[in-house]
């Protein structure tokens, strides 16, 4: 009788341990999908993510992952968070130092588009005032043309004689 119990138990073990490994995988494609969908940093932990970030997040014991039975799956979550530090940014200090780099880069960003829209304010004012001084100078011209042109009714038709042209 204790031989099928320990068969029964060999099973539920078995059944705990492949449902735990789901969930570490299931929490590390959720890590994967946040950094991927938060430019290349995990928002949550302050950026840091660890073997414990991992087991927290599957919704296991911290210390889970480092028993014998589960061994294997803790070398495969090592493996994984040593290619992830590879590539993504990792930790709480080269989180911070990206948000530092990134607020410098928007912060340059945003001085450059104020310098921009400043000299575009200024250029339009030129433009302006240029515009106001064309508009001056045609008005100035259309009203010495009204005045000479007055002058010439005043003066007369008797004054001016046209030239006859030749016959060939």
């Amino acid at each position: 009788m204790s031989n099928r119990f320990e068969k029964a138990a060999l099973v539920r073990g078995e059944a705990r341990s492949a449902d735990i490994e789901r969930k570490v995988k299931e929490a590390m494609n959720t890590i994967m999908a946040e950094i991927k969908s938060n430019g290349g940093i995990y928002p949550a932990n302050g950026g840091a993510v660890s073997k414990n970030e991992v087991a927290r997040r599957a919704g296991i014991s911290e210390t889970t992952l480092f028993t014998p039975k589960q061994k294997e799956l803790g070398k495969k979550v090592t493996l994984w968070l040593e290619a992830l530090k590879k590539k993504e940014t990792i930790g709480r200090q080269r989180v911070r130092r990206t948000f530092e780099d990134r607020a410098e880069d928007w912060k340059s960003r945003f001085l450059a588009l104020q310098d921009s829209h400043i000299k575009t304010e200024l250029d339009l004012q030129v433009a302006q005032s240029e515009r106001d001084e064309a508009i001056a100078e045609v008005q100035r011209l259309r009203n010495e043309n009204a005045v000479i042109l007055d002058q010439l009714r005043l003066a007369g038709k008797s004054k001016i004689t046209p030239i006859p042209k030749r016959e060939n």
